[in-house]
């Protein structure tokens, strides 16, 4: 997919959730607080054009492809050395099962005990992801709450908290990349954290 104008982008003080819509598109994106049964978007698994990352919440990553990554690329690079080490799969790295690890191979389709253990990891991958969105849906907006605070963009306290301009949120955690408290690090370690898993330093 191509790069995505964000000009009148928001982000919702809710959900973390993305809404707006690229210049000469007909379909607009909403927050997933807003979102409403929609059609297909042509040429989209899904009705998102952008995305913040899951874990950073710092930059923004494109969407609506089941290829599409949870992470940016250096919080994605944090997910992937943190599985290795410890060998099975803590944190998905988008909604794709080979995405994750779990396929079956061409010359493996023949064998009977490697289609049923396929089975079983296909089984185990989608209750564990529909766990992780779960997950998500809790930590995303907990998450965007800590860099509206360390941006001074804290939520009004109205009912219905107006969206913060992407632009304007994009433009600040900038310098909050590397940052002790907020950066993309500490990040990750809060992710672990909240999901109760090891930090990255208990890994074998």
């Amino acid at each position: 997919m191509s790069p995505v104008r964000i000009d009148n982008f928001t982000v919702c003080r809710v959900c973390a959730g993305l809404a707006g819509s690229p210049r000469r598109e007909s379909h607009p994106q909403v927050c997933r607080c807003r979102r409403q049964e929609q059609e297909r978007w042509p040429h989209h698994d899904f009705n998102e054009y952008v995305d913040l990352c899951w874990c950073c919440g710092l930059e923004r990553i494109p969407s609506g492809s089941k290829w599409s990554s949870f992470y940016c690329p250096q919080c994605r690079e944090l997910v992937t050395g943190y599985n290795h080490s410890f060998g099975r799969l803590l944190l998905y790295l988008g909604r794709h099962s080979l995405m994750n690890g779990v396929w079956l191979g061409g010359d493996q389709a023949a064998r009977p005990e490697a289609v049923e253990g396929f089975g079983e990891a296909m089984g185990g991958f989608a209750r564990g992801i529909l766990g992780f969105f779960e997950a998500m849906d809790r930590w995303r907006p907990a998450r965007l709450q800590v860099v509206l605070q360390a941006i001074g963009l804290e939520a009004p306290g109205e009912e219905e908290p107006p969206g913060v301009s992407l632009v304007e949120y994009l433009d600040v955690p900038r310098a909050l990349l590397d940052h002790p408290e907020v950066g993309k690090q500490a990040a990750f370690g809060a992710l672990c954290e909240f999901l109760g898993y090891p930090a990255a330093e208990e890994a074998i």
